[in-house]
């Protein structure tokens, strides 16, 4: 089966999405405060790790919100549309794990899977999914950070995929996150036909 057949057969609105972030990100917001529940580990992770990296206090964002890098500049309404259906998780290097609608601060903080205890965001993630009763997940990150790495790492007991770029190119850091918004987009779409080239789909679980 072709790559493209293989991400297509799996109902967006139905499984869990994960996303990765983006360095650059918008400052300040006026997002209320939600109390988002987290399983304790990760919590207290993510107090270590935030304690540890420049925070601004300039108000809150929705985590789809807060990063404007190039997957977020060329993914279009359907991140948007994802996160109001609230199946979406985004990793984060200050937040571990973030649904999309979850309010956070302006963090400058890159994902090291070393700054986080084993497991505690494997388990988030599979908490995250039996929450929302999923039993299919997709992540769409760049294959050479600790995102994939993380991706590969969680014991899947669901069917899951792992949508990365292959680019050989000049230009990576755009063009790979800009091929990664498109390959969402046009699976939220459900038009295949848009799918990038060099999109590249791994079977995890």
């Amino acid at each position: 089966m072709e790559a493209a057949d293989v991400l297509d057969a799996i109902d967006p609105r139905e499984a869990l999405t994960v996303l990765g972030p983006s360095k650059a990100k918008n400052r300040g917001g006026h997002a209320e405060e939600t109390g988002t529940v987290w399983p304790e580990p990760m919590l207290r992770a993510r107090a270590g790790i935030l304690a540890k990296s420049k925070v601004e206090s300039g108000g809150l964002r929705p985590a789809w919100q807060r990063y404007s890098g190039n997957f977020y500049r060329n993914v279009g309404g359907a991140l948007g549309e994802a996160a109001e259906h609230g199946r979406t998780l985004i990793l984060s290097g200050g937040y571990g794990i973030l649904r999309a609608d979850e309010p956070i601060s302006y963090y400058d903080r890159k994902l090291r899977l070393t700054d986080w205890p084993p497991g505690v965001l494997a388990d988030a993630v599979l908490g995250e999914a039996r929450r929302i009763g999923a039993t299919q997940a997709v992540t769409f990150v760049s294959a050479s950070a600790d995102y994939a790495k993380l991706a590969r790492r969680i014991p899947w007991d669901i069917e899951a995929l792992l949508v990365t770029i292959e680019f050989h190119g000049g230009g990576a850091q755009v063009e790979v996150p800009r091929r990664l918004a498109q390959a969402f987009s046009a699976w939220w779409r459900r038009s295949p036909s848009d799918y990038p080239a060099g999109m590249v789909v791994e079977e995890l679980g």
